[in-house]
C-alpha cells in the first residue's frame, strides 16, 4: 500500500524538460566548473583528448557488431589486437583470428570506443564553444542515423531477424544498444545548440535516438524485466527522453511496466542487494539507476525519499569483509568497497545522508557510520557471522538463499572466510566470460566450498535459514537445502567463538552415493602427513580442473592442515574421519593462473556428517567428538545432534549442536540444551 501511494505521488510530479544542455552539465554548471581550478583541470584533459580524436579520420563500422567477449583469446583470456584489416592476434599466445565472428566483435570494440569519444568531444565543445568539436559529433551521429536502418537484428548466438529477440541491431544485444544510446544522447545534448547543426539535422539525430530506444522497448519483454539489463533500458529511456523532450520515454523509464519503480519493488531484496546475488551486477545495475535518477531529477522528478531505493547503496556495506573487500559470490569479481567511492559520493549528494560520507571518501560531518555486526541478510539469503578476538576481526559468510537467475551458481551452503587480516576460504566468482573455464569451472558446484554428491552439480534452488543467533560469547547459524540434490537434505551449522569457527555439514539421504566436502583455501598448504599422488578425482563437472592431487595415506584423528599467507595462517582440523578419504590439490582462483589449494574429504554412504574446526590462533591441541543424548538417554545420530570437546592451550571448550529442523531439549554431558550448548573454562 505504501509503495502504491508513493508511486501515485511520484507520478503526480510534473515532468519539465529544460533547455540544452540538460543531462551531464547545465549551462550554469559549466560556468561554475570553469571558475573551479580543481575541476577545470579535468576538463582541460578532456579537451586535449578531444583534439587528438578529431585529428584522426572518422571511420564508423558499416557492419553489425558481435559480443565483446568474442574478441578475447579463449586460451589466455587476453583481448586481441588488430594488426591489419581482418587479422587479430592474441598478445600472449600469438594465435591469429580471422573469422567473421571475431571481425564482428572488433566492430563492437570500435563502436564502444567511438561512443565514448563522442562524449569527450561534445564535452570539449560545451566548455570551449568551438564549432569543430560540435561538427565532429554531428557528423558521427548523422552517419549512425544513416547506417542504423541497414543493420540487421542479430544476437550473439547467431540468430537473426525476428528470432533474435534479445539481440540488437548495431550491437549483438539490447544491453549494448542501451548503453550506447545513453552515450550518444549525452553527446548530442551537449552540442544540440551549436550553430553548425541545422534544425533538420537535429530532428534526424533525435529521431535516430528515439528509434534505438523504441526498438529496445519493443523487445524488452523477452528479457524478463527483473534483470540488470532492464535497468540500462530504463536509463536509456530516461536520458533519451530528457534530451529529446519525449514524455512517453521519460514516463516509461520510471513508471513503465518494468520501469524504475517496478524494479525497486521486484529486483532489490529487503537487504538492499540486487537479487542476482553478485556485487558486480549490483553496482552494474546501480550505475544505470543513477543515470535514470539523474535524468529524472533534471526533469523535476525527485526520489530521494524512497528508502527501498536508498537501501541499494547500503546493502553492499553489510557484505564487506573487515578490510573493505567484498566476497566474490556468483558472477562477480574481487573488489573493494573503496572501488565504488564514486557511487557513494553520488548517494551522499542525492540522499543528503551522512552515512554515505565515509564510503565517499569525505569527512563525516555527523560522525555517523555503519557498524558491521553479525546479520542474516534474509532477502538475498546470506548470513554474515562476525566476531573480533583481540585484534583479529573474523568474518564468515554462508550463502543459502536465492539462486540469482542467469548469474547465479549451483553453490548452496557455500561459505567464504576472512580471518587474521586475509581472505582464506574463497569463491572464484566468474573469472571471465571469454574463457571455457567460466562454464566448466565457475558454474560448477565443486568450484565452491560446499558438498558435491556423485560428482554432479546442484540443481538451481533456494535454501532456508533454520537458526541464527548473535550473542556476546558467540554467533552461529544453521541453514538447509532439500532440493539441490533430489532425495537429499543438506544442512550446515556454523559457530564462531573463542578464535575458532566450527563447521558442521550434514547430508541425509536414502540411497548410496559419493559425498565430497571441499574448501578452496588460499595460502601455502602445509602438510606434515604422508600421501600419494593420484591422477584425478573426476573428469567432468569441474573435477577435471583439480590438479596436483594427493591422497592422504593414513587417516588419523584429527587430520590437521595449515594454510599460510605471508606471516598469517589458518589451521584446519578435520574431525571424525572414519571411513573417509582425504585429498589435497589445486583448483582455479580469481583467474586462470591463480592456483588455489583445496582440501577435500570424501565419504560414501546414504548419510554423512563432515566436521571441521578452523583455528585462527594456533592454540588448539586436540579435538574429540562427544555423544549427544535424547530425552531417554539414547545416543543421537550425528546428523541429528553432536558435541565436541576442544582442548586449547589454556582452556577447554565444549560445544554441542542440535541439527534438527525442529529442536527439542537434548543432553550433553548431563546438561540439557536446545539448538546449541557452549561452555569455555
Amino acid at each position: 500500500m505504501c509503495f502504491f501511494c508513493f508511486s501515485a505521488f511520484c507520478y503526480a510530479q510534473a515532468i519539465i524538460f529544460p533547455a540544452h544542455p540538460a543531462f551531464l552539465y547545465t549551462n550554469s554548471e559549466i560556468q561554475e566548473i570553469r571558475k573551479d581550478a580543481s575541476k577545470n583541470s579535468e576538463i582541460q584533459t578532456k579537451i586535449k583528448q578531444a583534439d587528438e580524436i578529431i585529428s584522426q579520420p572518422l571511420v564508423v563500422p558499416e557492419k553489425e557488431g558481435d559480443w565483446i567477449f568474442y574478441y578475447f583469446c579463449p586460451a589466455d583470456d587476453a583481448m586481441l589486437k588488430c594488426t591489419e584489416t581482418g587479422i587479430h592476434v592474441c598478445p600472449v599466445c600469438k594465435k591469429q583470428f580471422t573469422d567473421d565472428r571475431t571481425n564482428a566483435a572488433y566492430n563492437t570494440v570500435i563502436n564502444y570506443k567511438l561512443d565514448k569519444e563522442s562524449v569527450i568531444v561534445a564535452t570539449a565543445y560545451a566548455f570551449t564553444g568551438k564549432e569543430k568539436y560540435a561538427f565532429w559529433v554531428k557528423e558521427y551521429l548523422l552517419k549512425l542515423a544513416k547506417l542504423y536502418p541497414s543493420f540487421q537484428r542479430h544476437d550473439r548466438w547467431g540468430r537473426k531477424g525476428a528470432f533474435a529477440v534479445v539481440g540488437g541491431r548495431r550491437y549483438a544485444q539490447n544491453l549494448d544498444e542501451a548503453v550506447s544510446a545513453i552515450d550518444l544522447a549525452s553527446a548530442y545534448d551537449l552540442v544540440a545548440n551549436a550553430s553548425c547543426i541545422s534544425q533538420q539535422e537535429r530532428q534526424k539525430i533525435e529521431q535516430f535516438l528515439k528509434d534505438i530506444t523504441k526498438e529496445i522497448l519493443k523487445y524488452q519483454i523477452f528479457h524478463g524485466g527483473r534483470n540488470n539489463h532492464q535497468t540500462w533500458f530504463n536509463a536509456a529511456y530516461a536520458v533519451v527522453g530528457l534530451v529529446t523532450g519525449d514524455e512517453m520515454l521519460m514516463k516509461e523509464s520510471i513508471y513503465g511496466k518494468y520501469g524504475l519503480m517496478w524494479q525497486v519493488e521486484n529486483s532489490i531484496t529487503s537487504d538492499g542487494l540486487w537479487y542476482e546475488g553478485t556485487i558486480a551486477y549490483h553496482f552494474y545495475a546501480l550505475q544505470a539507476i543513477q543515470y535514470t535518477l539523474d535524468a529524472a531529477k533534471r526533469a523535476g522528478l525527485d526520489f530521494s525519499k524512497n528508502e527501498k531505493l536508498k537501501s541499494m547503496w547500503l546493502g553492499p556495506i553489510l557484505m564487506a569483509y573487515p578490510d573493505g573487500k567484498l566476497p566474490v559470490f556468483h558472477d562477480s569479481d574481487p573488489v573493494e568497497i573503496k572501488n565504488y567511492r564514486q557511487f557513494y559520493l553520488w548517494a551522499y549528494g542525492y540522499f543528503k545522508d551522512s552515512v554515505f560520507a565515509k564510503y565517499a571518501g569525505i569527512e563525516n560531518p555527523a560522525g555517523k557510520g555503519t557498524e558491521l555486526k553479525s546479520a542474516n541478510l534474509s532477502g538475498i539469503g546470506v548470513v554474515a557471522l562476525r566476531k573480533t578476538f583481540n585484534d583479529n576481526q573474523v568474518c564468515v559468510m554462508l550463502d543459502y538463499g536465492i539462486h540469482g537467475d542467469s548469474h547465479g551458481h549451483p553453490d548452496k551452503l557455500n561459505i567464504v572466510l576472512f580471518a587474521n587480516g586475509k581472505e582464506f576460504v574463497l569463491d572464484s566468482g566468474r573469472i571471465s566470460y571469454s574463457v571455457p573455464e567460466y562454464k566448466s569451472w565457475c558454474r560448477t558446484t565443486i568450484a565452491h566450498n560446499t558438498v558435491v554428491i556423485d560428482e554432479k552439480d546442484q540443481q538451481p534452488t533456494t535454501g532456508a535459514l533454520i537458526y541464527f543467533e548473535d550473542k556476546r560469547e558467540y554467533t552461529g547459524c544453521l541453514a538447509m537445502v532439500d532440493s539441490a540434490y533430489p532425495g537429499f537434505v543438506l544442512k550446515r551449522f556454523l559457530f564462531l567463538a573463542e578464535n575458532l569457527l566450527v563447521d558442521i555439514f550434514s547430508v541425509e539421504g536414502q540411497r548410496q552415493v559419493q559425498m565430497d566436502w571441499i574448501i578452496h583455501c588460499r595460502g601455502k598448504i602445509v602438510e606434515n602427513v604422508a600421501s600419494r599422488k593420484i591422477e584425478n578425482l573426476g573428469k567432468e563437472n569441474g573435477y577435471q580442473h583439480l590438479n596436483n592431487i594427493k591422497q592422504l595415506l593414513v587417516v588419523s584423528e584429527p587430520v590437521v592442515y595449515q594454510f599460510v599467507q605471508n606471516d598469517k595462517f589458518l589451521k584446519v582440523f578435520l574431525v571424525d574421519n572414519a571411513d573417509c578419504s582425504i585429498f589435497t590439490g589445486y583448483g582455479i582462483g580469481y583467474h586462470l593462473k591463480d592456483n588455489v589449494p583445496f582440501l577435500m574429504k570424501r565419504k560414501k554412504g546414504n548419510s554423512a556428517v563432515f566436521i571441521t574446526v578452523y583455528d585462527f590462533s594456533g592454540r588448539v591441541k586436540a579435538i574429540n567428538t562427544v555423544p549427544v543424548l535424547d530425552e531417554k538417554n539414547g545416543k543421537m545420530s550425528e546428523y541429528q545432534a553432536l558435541g565436541l570437546k576442544i582442548e586449547a592451550e589454556n582452556k577447554i571448550i565444549e560445544i554441542a549442536f542440535d541439527l534438527r529442523e525442529k529442536t527439542q531439549p537434548v543432553f550433553f554431558r548431563n546438561n540439557s540444551f536446545q539448538r546449541i550448548f557452549f561452555n569455555a573454562r
